[in-house]
């Protein structure tokens, strides 16, 4: 095995263990009225395994690490094997993310697609094993839903859509520009505005003891209701950030193909300059300004190619007053001189 091979399964091994033992001390304090649902910030890492390395490597992660999180419990992992394959799916599902777009993460298409798969990672996979949990009638269809399913992916959509963003900045998976930044920023404000109001609505209502005093199904209605809110803020704020940042980006790609000397044939200008705003201004001025830059490199052009035929002249000139001022030129001359004169007697 290669060395990127042999380190590669280093991270997983240690990734695998991390993800047990991090299960194993959140599965000891359960979320309000579940039995088997908890918090768990470590979802992240076979969801990053996953985008960082593949589909493969979340897979493992996730399976093998909650297994072995049951091991640890002492509890036989396998009459809840579907349990780990959820796990597992959650970071093979979000491992799809390296056929979507390119290792790295720099337009907001990009981003979209990250989020889309967060949601479809911790949630799916869920549905999937509370169905199994209900099918085996361990639990009846409501509280495999309520009790279930819902606490599942509320918090472990929270932790990823939270923490993921920051785990592949970290990792120099996401690229800071102008659609991804704005974009990042914007949702972290709608993320932290929705939850701290949907704490304080609570703190407010049912003083303090809030979780203890709200039903465990009204708490995760509300939860999913928050979750829904963050999940059309950010479909808003991708909206309004694309066209934010589109012109922005087209006046790029123009000052690009200018650079590159294309001074013909470049719409974006065209377009942007019949808007009525500052961006439409801009556009205009650069309109401007590629007609006069265009008008002095073909006056330079001229210049040079003026310039060029007047060197080979004088350089020409030179040649030939070399020649005739040469001893050789000379003589041959006069010798041309003494065959006229032969000649003419």
């Amino acid at each position: 095995m290669s060395n990127p091979g042999r380190r590669n399964t280093v991270y997983l091994l240690a990734a695998v263990l991390w993800y047990a033992l991090a299960n194993y001390l959140s599965g000891r304090h359960f979320l309000p009225g579940c039995s088997f649902a908890e918090l768990r910030p470590q979802v992240c890492l076979p969801i990053f395994m996953g985008i960082y390395f593949g589909p493969l490597f979340g897979f493992v992660t996730g399976a093998l690490g909650d297994s072995l999180g049951y091991l640890m419990a002492g509890t036989n992992p396998l009459p809840i094997w579907h349990w780990a394959l959820a796990n597992g799916l959650m970071g093979g599902i979000a491992g799809l993310a390296r056929y979507f777009h390119a290792r790295r993460v720099t337009t907001l298409k990009g981003m979209q697609t990250v989020y889309l798969l967060l949601l479809l990672s911790t949630s799916l996979p869920f549905l999937f094993s509370s169905g199994v949990e209900v099918l085996l009638g361990h639990v009846p269809p409501g509280k495999g839903f309520s009790f279930l399913f819902l606490p599942i992916f509320i918090t472990d959509a929270m932790f990823a859509i939270i923490l993921m963003p920051l785990c592949m900045l970290a990792a120099r998976l996401l690229v800071m520009t102008i659609p991804t930044g704005i974009f990042l920023m914007t949702t972290y404000l709608t993320s932290v505005v929705v939850l701290c109001t949907f704490a304080g609505s609570m703190i407010t209502v049912w003083g303090r003891q809030a979780l203890s005093a709200i039903a465990a199904r009204d708490l995760y209605m509300l939860g999913m209701m928050a979750l829904l809110v963050i999940i059309v803020g950010f479909a808003v704020a991708a909206y309004f950030v694309r066209r934010i940042t589109h012109p922005i980006l087209e006046l790029t790609a123009a000052a690009d193909s200018i650079a590159q000397g294309q001074y013909e044939g470049i719409p974006q200008l065209n377009d942007l300059k019949e808007r009525s705003d500052e961006l439409g201004r801009l556009a205009s001025a650069f309109k401007v300004m590629l007609s006069m830059v265009r008008k002095r490199e073909e006056t330079l052009k001229a210049e040079v190619r003026q310039l060029h035929i007047e060197i080979d002249s004088a350089h020409q000139k030179q040649e030939v007053s070399k020649i005739v001022g040469s001893d050789y030129f000379k003589a041959l001359k006069s010798r041309a001189d003494q065959l006229r004169i032969k000649e003419h007697e």
